[in-house]
Protein backbone atom coordinates (compact mmCIF):
# COMPACT_ATOMS: atom_id res chain seq x y z
CA UNK A 1 0.00 0.00 0.00
CA UNK A 2 1.38 3.42 -1.02
CA UNK A 3 0.63 6.30 1.31
CA UNK A 4 -0.23 9.82 0.13
CA UNK A 5 3.22 11.07 1.24
CA UNK A 6 5.00 8.21 -0.54
CA UNK A 7 3.10 9.01 -3.71
CA UNK A 8 4.31 12.61 -3.55
CA UNK A 9 7.88 11.39 -2.95
CA UNK A 10 7.67 9.17 -6.01
CA UNK A 11 6.37 12.11 -8.05
CA UNK A 12 9.25 14.30 -6.91
CA UNK A 13 11.83 11.58 -7.54
CA UNK A 14 10.35 11.01 -10.98
CA UNK A 15 10.73 14.69 -11.90
CA UNK A 16 14.34 14.61 -10.78
CA UNK A 17 15.09 11.43 -12.71
CA UNK A 18 13.26 12.62 -15.81
CA UNK A 19 15.25 15.85 -15.70
CA UNK A 20 18.54 13.94 -15.62
CA UNK A 21 17.37 11.68 -18.45
CA UNK A 22 16.32 14.64 -20.59
CA UNK A 23 19.64 16.38 -19.89
CA UNK A 24 21.54 13.26 -20.96
CA UNK A 25 19.56 13.31 -24.23
CA UNK A 26 20.25 17.05 -24.52
CA UNK A 27 16.54 17.82 -24.53
CA UNK A 28 17.23 21.01 -22.63
CA UNK A 29 13.71 22.46 -22.43
CA UNK A 30 12.30 19.20 -21.07
CA UNK A 31 15.14 18.91 -18.58
CA UNK A 32 14.58 22.47 -17.39
CA UNK A 33 10.86 21.85 -16.86
CA UNK A 34 11.47 18.63 -14.91
CA UNK A 35 14.14 20.19 -12.68
CA UNK A 36 11.88 23.16 -11.93
CA UNK A 37 9.13 20.68 -10.96
CA UNK A 38 11.55 18.73 -8.74
CA UNK A 39 12.68 21.90 -6.96
CA UNK A 40 9.10 23.08 -6.34
CA UNK A 41 8.12 19.65 -5.07
CA UNK A 42 11.00 19.39 -2.63
CA UNK A 43 10.37 22.92 -1.39
CA UNK A 44 6.72 22.00 -0.71
CA UNK A 45 7.45 18.78 1.16
CA UNK A 46 10.46 20.21 3.01
CA UNK A 47 13.20 17.83 1.86
CA UNK A 48 16.50 19.78 2.00
CA UNK A 49 18.77 16.95 0.73
CA UNK A 50 16.64 16.28 -2.34
CA UNK A 51 16.12 20.01 -2.93
CA UNK A 52 19.88 20.58 -2.90
CA UNK A 53 20.47 17.64 -5.23
CA UNK A 54 17.87 18.98 -7.67
CA UNK A 55 19.46 22.44 -7.55
CA UNK A 56 22.88 20.93 -8.18
CA UNK A 57 21.97 18.76 -11.18
CA UNK A 58 19.92 21.63 -12.61
CA UNK A 59 23.01 23.83 -12.34
CA UNK A 60 25.07 21.14 -14.10
CA UNK A 61 22.52 21.06 -16.92
CA UNK A 62 22.52 24.84 -17.31
CA UNK A 63 26.31 24.87 -17.40
CA UNK A 64 26.33 22.27 -20.17
CA UNK A 65 23.59 24.03 -22.17
CA UNK A 66 25.34 27.41 -21.83
CA UNK A 67 22.65 29.69 -23.22
CA UNK A 68 22.74 33.43 -22.35
CA UNK A 69 21.88 33.78 -18.66
CA UNK A 70 22.50 30.09 -17.88
CA UNK A 71 25.83 30.69 -16.10
CA UNK A 72 24.34 33.27 -13.72
CA UNK A 73 21.36 31.05 -12.89
CA UNK A 74 23.61 28.02 -12.46
CA UNK A 75 25.83 29.97 -10.06
CA UNK A 76 22.82 30.91 -7.92
CA UNK A 77 21.59 27.31 -7.85
CA UNK A 78 24.96 25.77 -7.01
CA UNK A 79 25.53 28.31 -4.21
CA UNK A 80 22.23 27.30 -2.61
CA UNK A 81 22.98 23.60 -3.05
CA UNK A 82 26.50 24.00 -1.62
CA UNK A 83 25.22 25.75 1.50
CA UNK A 84 22.77 22.87 2.15
CA UNK A 85 25.36 20.17 1.46
CA UNK A 86 27.74 21.81 3.94
CA UNK A 87 25.01 22.20 6.58
CA UNK A 88 23.94 18.56 6.25
CA UNK A 89 27.46 17.15 6.13
CA UNK A 90 27.13 15.73 2.61
CA UNK A 91 30.87 15.80 1.98
CA UNK A 92 30.95 14.16 -1.46
CA UNK A 93 28.31 16.56 -2.75
CA UNK A 94 30.20 19.48 -1.18
CA UNK A 95 33.24 18.52 -3.24
CA UNK A 96 31.25 18.21 -6.46
CA UNK A 97 29.33 21.44 -5.91
CA UNK A 98 32.50 23.35 -5.08
CA UNK A 99 34.16 22.05 -8.24
CA UNK A 100 31.14 23.12 -10.33
CA UNK A 101 31.02 26.54 -8.67
CA UNK A 102 34.66 27.15 -9.58
CA UNK A 103 34.24 25.77 -13.09
CA UNK A 104 31.44 28.28 -13.63
CA UNK A 105 33.98 30.97 -12.68
CA UNK A 106 36.54 29.59 -15.11
CA UNK A 107 38.68 28.01 -12.37
CA UNK A 108 40.11 24.48 -12.50
CA UNK A 109 39.43 23.14 -9.01
CA UNK A 110 41.47 19.97 -9.62
CA UNK A 111 44.63 22.03 -10.04
CA UNK A 112 44.68 23.12 -6.38
CA UNK A 113 46.71 21.36 -3.73
CA UNK A 114 45.33 23.30 -0.75
CA UNK A 115 42.12 25.00 0.35
CA UNK A 116 44.05 28.28 0.56
CA UNK A 117 44.73 28.10 -3.17
CA UNK A 118 41.04 27.43 -3.86
CA UNK A 119 39.92 30.40 -1.77
CA UNK A 120 42.51 32.71 -3.35
CA UNK A 121 41.45 31.69 -6.86
CA UNK A 122 37.77 32.28 -6.04
CA UNK A 123 38.32 35.79 -4.64
CA UNK A 124 40.55 36.67 -7.58
CA UNK A 125 37.71 35.69 -9.90
CA UNK A 126 35.07 37.58 -7.90
CA UNK A 127 37.26 40.50 -6.72
CA UNK A 128 35.03 41.79 -3.89
CA UNK A 129 35.50 45.46 -3.03
CA UNK A 130 37.39 45.62 0.28
CA UNK A 131 37.77 49.40 0.52
CA UNK A 132 35.20 49.65 3.29
CA UNK A 133 37.35 47.26 5.36
CA UNK A 134 40.61 49.13 4.81
CA UNK A 135 42.67 51.15 7.29
CA UNK A 136 42.53 54.97 7.08
CA UNK A 137 45.62 54.89 4.84
CA UNK A 138 43.84 52.48 2.48
CA UNK A 139 45.83 49.37 3.37
CA UNK A 140 44.16 46.02 4.01
CA UNK A 141 45.66 43.19 6.04
CA UNK A 142 44.78 39.78 4.63
CA UNK A 143 44.71 36.51 6.60
CA UNK A 144 44.48 33.08 4.98
CA UNK A 145 44.06 29.83 6.90
CA UNK A 146 43.31 26.16 6.40
CA UNK A 147 43.71 22.79 8.13
CA UNK A 148 47.00 20.99 7.58
CA UNK A 149 46.46 17.60 5.93
CA UNK A 150 42.70 17.99 5.62
CA UNK A 151 42.42 15.41 2.82
CA UNK A 152 44.08 12.70 4.91
CA UNK A 153 41.89 13.59 7.90
CA UNK A 154 38.76 13.34 5.74
CA UNK A 155 39.79 9.93 4.41
CA UNK A 156 40.63 8.66 7.90
CA UNK A 157 37.47 9.92 9.61
CA UNK A 158 34.94 9.42 6.84
CA UNK A 159 32.61 12.07 5.45
CA UNK A 160 30.20 12.43 8.37
CA UNK A 161 32.82 12.80 11.08
CA UNK A 162 34.92 15.09 8.86
CA UNK A 163 31.98 17.44 8.31
CA UNK A 164 31.34 17.54 12.06
CA UNK A 165 35.00 18.44 12.63
CA UNK A 166 34.84 21.04 9.84
CA UNK A 167 31.80 22.72 11.41
CA UNK A 168 33.61 22.82 14.77
CA UNK A 169 36.65 24.36 13.05
CA UNK A 170 34.53 26.99 11.31
CA UNK A 171 32.85 28.01 14.58
CA UNK A 172 36.21 28.55 16.30
CA UNK A 173 37.59 30.54 13.36
CA UNK A 174 34.50 32.74 13.10
CA UNK A 175 34.43 33.43 16.84
CA UNK A 176 37.90 34.96 16.61
CA UNK A 177 37.13 36.85 13.39
CA UNK A 178 34.16 38.50 15.10
CA UNK A 179 36.10 39.24 18.29
CA UNK A 180 38.87 41.01 16.37
CA UNK A 181 36.76 43.06 13.92
CA UNK A 182 37.69 40.95 10.92
CA UNK A 183 35.66 40.61 7.75
CA UNK A 184 35.18 37.12 6.32
CA UNK A 185 35.81 37.61 2.62
CA UNK A 186 35.46 34.00 1.49
CA UNK A 187 35.47 30.44 2.78
CA UNK A 188 35.73 27.28 0.71
CA UNK A 189 35.80 24.02 2.66
CA UNK A 190 38.33 24.48 5.45
CA UNK A 191 39.98 27.52 3.81
CA UNK A 192 39.31 31.08 4.97
CA UNK A 193 40.27 34.53 3.70
CA UNK A 194 39.73 37.37 6.18
CA UNK A 195 40.33 41.13 5.78
CA UNK A 196 41.26 43.58 8.55
CA UNK A 197 41.57 47.34 8.67
CA UNK A 198 44.18 46.96 11.42
CA UNK A 199 47.37 44.96 11.00
CA UNK A 200 47.68 44.58 14.78
CA UNK A 201 44.16 43.18 15.14
CA UNK A 202 44.86 40.76 12.30
CA UNK A 203 47.92 39.41 14.14
CA UNK A 204 46.02 39.27 17.42
CA UNK A 205 43.24 37.35 15.67
CA UNK A 206 45.72 34.82 14.26
CA UNK A 207 47.23 34.30 17.71
CA UNK A 208 43.77 33.87 19.25
CA UNK A 209 42.89 31.31 16.56
CA UNK A 210 45.96 29.21 17.30
CA UNK A 211 45.37 29.38 21.04
CA UNK A 212 41.73 28.36 20.59
CA UNK A 213 42.75 25.29 18.59
CA UNK A 214 45.52 24.42 21.04
CA UNK A 215 42.96 24.46 23.85
CA UNK A 216 40.54 22.40 21.79
CA UNK A 217 43.26 19.86 20.90
CA UNK A 218 44.08 19.21 24.57
CA UNK A 219 40.94 17.07 24.94
CA UNK A 220 40.26 16.09 21.32
CA UNK A 221 40.54 12.63 19.78
CA UNK A 222 41.46 14.23 16.44
CA UNK A 223 43.80 17.24 16.69
CA UNK A 224 43.30 20.09 14.24
CA UNK A 225 46.43 21.97 13.18
CA UNK A 226 45.71 25.23 11.40
CA UNK A 227 48.09 27.02 9.04
CA UNK A 228 47.88 30.82 8.98
CA UNK A 229 49.58 33.41 6.79
CA UNK A 230 49.20 37.21 6.76
CA UNK A 231 50.28 40.14 4.65
CA UNK A 232 49.42 43.83 4.68
CA UNK A 233 48.63 45.01 1.19
CA UNK A 234 49.30 48.36 -0.35
CA UNK A 235 46.33 50.77 -0.61
CA UNK A 236 43.48 49.41 -2.71
CA UNK A 237 43.47 51.39 -5.95
CA UNK A 238 42.75 48.96 -8.74
CA UNK A 239 41.20 45.60 -7.87
CA UNK A 240 43.19 43.75 -10.53
CA UNK A 241 46.49 44.92 -9.07
CA UNK A 242 45.38 44.29 -5.49
CA UNK A 243 44.17 40.75 -6.13
CA UNK A 244 47.01 39.95 -8.48
CA UNK A 245 49.78 40.82 -6.02
CA UNK A 246 48.70 41.57 -2.44
CA UNK A 247 46.14 38.79 -2.03
CA UNK A 248 48.35 36.34 -3.91
CA UNK A 249 51.26 37.12 -1.61
CA UNK A 250 49.17 36.54 1.52
CA UNK A 251 47.90 33.21 0.17
CA UNK A 252 51.34 31.98 -0.78
CA UNK A 253 52.79 32.94 2.59
CA UNK A 254 50.00 30.92 4.24
CA UNK A 255 50.84 27.96 2.01
CA UNK A 256 54.39 28.04 3.40
CA UNK A 257 53.15 27.75 7.01
CA UNK A 258 53.15 24.47 8.91
CA UNK A 259 50.25 23.29 11.05
CA UNK A 260 50.04 25.39 14.20
CA UNK A 261 52.22 28.13 12.68
CA UNK A 262 51.58 31.80 11.90
CA UNK A 263 53.72 33.32 9.13
CA UNK A 264 53.70 37.01 8.23
CA UNK A 265 55.33 39.14 5.56
CA UNK A 266 58.24 41.45 6.32
CA UNK A 267 55.98 44.46 5.73
CA UNK A 268 53.43 43.29 8.28
CA UNK A 269 56.20 42.66 10.81
CA UNK A 270 57.50 46.19 10.24
CA UNK A 271 54.03 47.65 10.85
CA UNK A 272 53.40 45.75 14.10
CA UNK A 273 56.86 45.31 15.63
CA UNK A 274 57.33 48.75 17.18
CA UNK A 275 55.40 48.19 20.42
CA UNK A 276 57.32 45.01 21.23
CA UNK A 277 54.29 43.02 22.42
CA UNK A 278 54.36 40.53 19.52
CA UNK A 279 57.03 37.85 19.66
CA UNK A 280 58.47 37.38 16.18
CA UNK A 281 60.82 34.48 15.56
CA UNK A 282 63.80 34.42 13.27
CA UNK A 283 62.95 35.26 9.70
CA UNK A 284 63.41 32.83 6.86
CA UNK A 285 63.53 33.18 3.11
CA UNK A 286 60.91 31.42 1.01
CA UNK A 287 60.39 31.23 -2.72
CA UNK A 288 56.86 32.33 -3.57
CA UNK A 289 55.69 31.29 -7.02
CA UNK A 290 55.58 34.30 -9.31
CA UNK A 291 56.73 36.66 -6.56
CA UNK A 292 60.35 35.64 -6.09
CA UNK A 293 62.20 35.24 -2.81
CA UNK A 294 60.46 36.77 0.20
CA UNK A 295 61.45 37.18 3.84
CA UNK A 296 58.76 35.87 6.22
CA UNK A 297 58.56 35.67 9.98
CA UNK A 298 56.89 33.21 12.34
CA UNK A 299 54.98 34.52 15.36
CA UNK A 300 55.37 32.80 18.72
CA UNK A 301 51.92 32.53 20.23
Amino acid sequence: QVTFGQAFLCEGSASHGLGELAATMRRWDDAERHFEDAILFNQRVGSPPWLARAQFVYAEMLHERDKPGDAEKAQTLVNKALATFEELGMAKYVERALALKMELQGIDYKSFNTSIEAVAATVQAEQPDLRSHAAPDGTVTILFSDIEGHTAINERLGDQRWMELLREHNVLIREQIQSHDGYEVKTEGDGFMVAFGSARKAVQCAIAMQRAFAKRNDDADEPVLVRIGLHTGEPVKENNDFYGTQVTQAARIANEANGGEILVSALLKELTDASGDIDFGEGREVELKGLGTQHVFAISW
